[in-house]
């Protein structure tokens, strides 16, 4: 369970208006949905713990978030990453287990976790390409096996499926649903709002006065609470 109580986020000169308080289970896929400069990657970069709260409280299952985190509990797959040359998709998810270890060696269990990753997200046939032949859709399924390689309980996503085409889009988003649906807690934002409801279990939106919308599981909830966030486009 990831409990937000009172969360408030910002940087040094910039706070963002928004209280967050709200509360994921296992199984659910969440839209967070908002327009631009509304502070859905911030709350997603505090929750990762990558930045810490203004105030407010991050609590997994019952427990305080630590801040910085770097655990493996809760991962972020970031906008975009860059394509570096040399790196085979499965060195690619290599690197990111072994990130800040001194001595660079997996350990079975760690091996194991990354084939599993690949299987997944149905990519074992790419394992041995270079990450910088892939294209946009394939090497987005490698960044998010990359961070499931990790086995975290949650898995937060800022805009998955930006610079997609709509094949690659709803197949990446899918995958958001599989992975919420063995047990994992998925929170991802997106501008791809009709695409994106048909795999989410809930919306979380930021309105357009700084206010938060939980939306529950209906259809009808969850659409009316995009429209908050984007009101003032349906006026």
């Amino acid at each position: 369970m990831l409990d937000i109580k009172e969360l408030v986020t910002g940087y040094p000169g910039r706070v963002m208006p928004t209280r967050w308080n709200f509360s994921l289970g296992c199984g659910e896929c969440v839209l967070l949905a908002g327009s631009n400069g509304s502070g859905k990657s911030t709350l997603l970069k505090t929750l990762a713990g990558l930045i810490y709260p203004v105030s407010g409280g991050i609590l997994l299952d019952g427990h305080a978030l630590s801040f910085p985190s770097d655990n493996g509990t809760i991962m972020l797959v970031p906008t975009r990453l860059p394509k570096v040359k040399g790196f085979t998709v499965k060195d690619f998810l290599a690197a990111g287990t072994l990130a800040g270890r001194f001595l660079g060696r997996l350990s079975p269990e760690e091996a194991g976790a990354i084939d599993e990753a690949l299987d997944m997200l149905g990519i074992r046939n790419l394992s041995g390409r270079d990450i910088s032949g892939l294209s946009d859709g394939e090497f987005q399924k490698a960044c998010i096996a990359a961070a499931l390689s990790r086995r975290p309980k949650v898995l937060l996503l800022d805009e998955p499926t930006a610079f997609l085409d709509v094949e690659s889009r709803i197949s990446v988003l899918k995958t958001l649903r599989n992975i919420a649906d063995r047990g994992c807690i998925v929170v991802f934002s997106s501008h791809d709002v009709v695409d994106s409801l048909k795999v989410a279990t809930r919306v979380i939106a930021i309105s357009h006065d700084g206010s938060q919308v939980v939306s529950d599981t209906t259809p009808e909830s969850m659409s009316a609470a995009v429209e908050s966030s984007f009101s003032n486009c349906f006026a």
